[in-house]
């Protein structure tokens, strides 16, 4: 797939703080609401709030929560602050070699759709999200 579990799981947890207000969230209760490994999660969350997605505070009354408004937050934030500049690397085929300059057959369309899904990211914020759209199934 074009994002990795990690990005996924990030996504699925800034649209869940984007829905459920203010906050703090604990890590554990995002986790439980999205049916994702909650270490896991938690590491996720941790590193966005390292790339200033999130604010994070301990102890008593602690949790999650958006460092900014839904609406300054674009998709593809969340996505390179998991994923770095990895987003669509490599070829469609699996090929080490696959480049412009020696295309596999799937090259030029794969390129396109990659092109297409990362202004989609770029352009999409979280407030622009169906507002109750499931994140579980």
């Amino acid at each position: 797939m074009i994002l990795s579990q990690s990005a996924k799981y990030a996504l699925r947890a800034t649209i869940y703080l984007a829905d459920h207000g203010e906050g703090p969230h604990l890590s554990r209760e995002i986790a439980e609401a999205l049916d994702v490994p909650a270490q896991y999660l938690a590491k996720i969350l941790q590193d966005l709030a390292r790339h200033g997605l999130l604010i994070s505070a301990k102890g008593r009354g602690g949790g999650f929560r958006l460092a900014q408004p839904a609406d300054q937050i674009v998709l593809l934030r969340v996505v390179r602050a998991i994923d770095g500049e990895r987003f669509g690397e490599g070829c469609a085929l699996g090929l080490p070699d696959c480049s412009d300059e020696a295309p596999c057959a799937l090259h030029g369309a794969w390129k396109e759709l990659k092109g297409e899904i990362l202004g989609m990211l770029e352009n999409t914020n979280l407030s622009d999200l169906p507002r109750a759209s499931p994140l579980v199934h």
